[in-house]
């Protein structure tokens, strides 16, 4: 072939190319299908639709949506844990969208000025926010402790400004230069003193738009994530003391070791240091009973030292280790009154993980509406169980009859309850719960199981109650306490956040 008409043909075939990939970059994207759904979005902060705004969704949804995707797959993880922290705060559901914009949800990530973690902190402003940055750990990477931190700041800036776009202009630029900006525009509308303010932080608020229409639409552009083991959505995180390393809490849990470097980046090397505050450790809630186990087991005075084997079990090897057939589903029909944050606290889930769960697109539900509930097959525990349960007899009431049917005393190992057949509303739940005389507190989160009687005939099908989903805790072990809300910060006091967990 002669040159000029090769040369010819690798230009064609590059106009192509660029052009398919231009093309495949905008399928998602239809502007004025956006700006109408937009403008309609229930969001903290009114919704505005500007160059900028479009700018940032366009980005996320090029190339059939691969970076939002990447986004809500991790969302599942770190979206549960902000809810919880928002929620103690008393503040908008709607800041976690804020994580998009820093760090597009990845931990490690880090900025050209230095900032890190989920949350974008640089070194000074962590420390003044009682995180530990040192050679051993960086907490501005522990999706909870930076979390914690990135509320206290949030709350501060909203207190200071009184409004949240200039709270969220805020944490981009820093108080003083918003307050600069404000003296030379003569208001306090973040609008008005956008002009005056540095490019990043003028596009900061459209950009936390354009990430709150991402995490309420992405659905609508064909994007269906790929999420991670729930080993990964429902976590927590228990408090460390004394030096522990990575191998020993795979070897307590049960897990590979890959799992616990990944749920704890803030840790630089493959253990935890002493710390007379304590570090938080996060595992999957599933594992978390067996490492509050073998802590208090190995401290000196504990009376069940003696339990605690001579030689640790061996860490999981990661090729055995599938998280998928640790989760059991069952099916919870939603009843009238229902609220997902109460439907969530019941089951000791984040209301995010009902949402992941089940492809849900609001927070609102609907009477009769079909719940996936996920549980897990057991509570891993270190130490010997402390023998069997004692379940004492249950008189249930017979509908439209005087007599009373007694449910056989039945003993179960714990942890190894029967299976459900179904999950009832929180309401009959609580009817169960006053009927039920245990031997044992029983706290029904979740509820008990309960078979809706039907007439047949003259008689009425049994009210049956297996005992799965009840959760028993024993007369030793302390039950969750309220946490107090932290005090405000102030320079040189740290606050100290007790730990709690619940013990199955």
């Amino acid at each position: 072939m002669e040159p000029f008409r090769f040369r010819l043909l690798q230009a064609l075939l590059f106009i192509f190319t660029l052009s398919a990939l231009q093309t495949n970059a905008n399928t998602s994207f239809n502007a004025d299908e956006i700006k109408s759904r937009f403008e309609t979005m229930d969001c903290m902060i009114a919704p505005r639709y500007t160059s900028e705004v479009e700018s940032f969704i366009k980005k996320h949804l090029a190339y059939n949506g691969s970076s939002a995707r990447r986004i809500m797959e991790r969302a599942s993880v770190y979206f549960p844990i902000y809810e919880k922290y928002l929620k103690e705060h008393d503040l908008p559901q709607d800041l976690k969208f804020l994580s998009i914009v820093e760090s597009s949800l990845v931990p490690q990530a880090v900025s050209p000025a230095g900032a890190k973690g989920l949350w974008q902190f640089m070194s000074e402003t962590g420390k003044n926010y009682c995180l530990t940055i040192d050679k051993e750990v960086d907490e501005r990477l522990c999706p909870y402790n930076a979390t914690e931190a990135a509320m206290q700041y949030l709350a501060k800036q909203f207190q200071r400004f009184g409004t949240w776009e200039l709270a969220l202009a805020s944490y981009n630029c820093g108080p003083g230069t918003i307050n600069n900006a404000m003296k030379r525009a003569r208001s306090n509308d973040y609008w008005a003193i956008s002009k005056y303010l540095p490019r990043e932080t003028k596009n900061f608020v459209p950009a936390f738009l354009g990430a709150a229409y991402i995490a309420n639409f992405y659905h609508l552009h064909g994007i269906e994530p790929n999420y991670p083991s729930l080993d990964m959505q429902v976590t927590e995180a228990i408090k460390v003391y004394d030096k522990l390393d990575f191998a020993t809490i795979a070897s307590v849990t049960g897990l590979p070791v890959f799992v616990i470097e990944d749920l704890n980046p803030a840790f630089k090397k493959d253990f935890v240091p002493d710390n007379t505050e304590g570090y938080d450790v996060v595992v999957p809630r599933r594992t978390s009973t067996a490492l509050v186990e073998y802590l208090e087991a190995r401290h000196p005075n504990s009376p069940r030292k003696k339990d605690m084997p001579e030689v640790l079990p061996v860490p999981a090897d990661s090729s055995n280790y599938k998280p998928a057939e640790l989760y059991f589903m069952s099916t919870y029909v939603v009843a009238e009154g229902d609220k997902i944050g109460e439907l969530a606290e019941t089951f000791n889930i984040a209301p995010y993980n009902l949402k992941v769960w089940n492809k849900l697109t609001s927070y609102q539900l609907k009477k009769g509406q079909e719940l996936t509930i996920w549980f897990p097959n057991e509570f891993h525990h270190f130490l010997p169980k402390d023998g069997k349960l004692n379940i004492t007899p249950v008189i249930v009431p017979v509908a439209n009859t005087k007599t009373k049917e007694v449910v056989v005393e039945e003993v179960f190992e714990r942890d190894n309850l029967p299976l459900p057949s179904e999950i009832p509303t929180i309401q009959t739940a609580s009817k169960l719960e006053s009927i039920h005389a245990p031997t044992l507190k029983v706290a029904i989160a979740p509820p008990a199981t309960v078979a809706a009687p039907k007439a047949r005939g003259n008689k009425m099908e049994k009210i049956i109650a297996p005992l799965k989903d009840i959760k028993i805790q024993l007369p030793k072990l302390k039950e969750k306490q309220a946490k107090p809300k932290p005090a405000p910060v102030k320079p040189g006091k740290k606050y100290v956040e007790t730990s709690g967990h619940w013990l199955l």
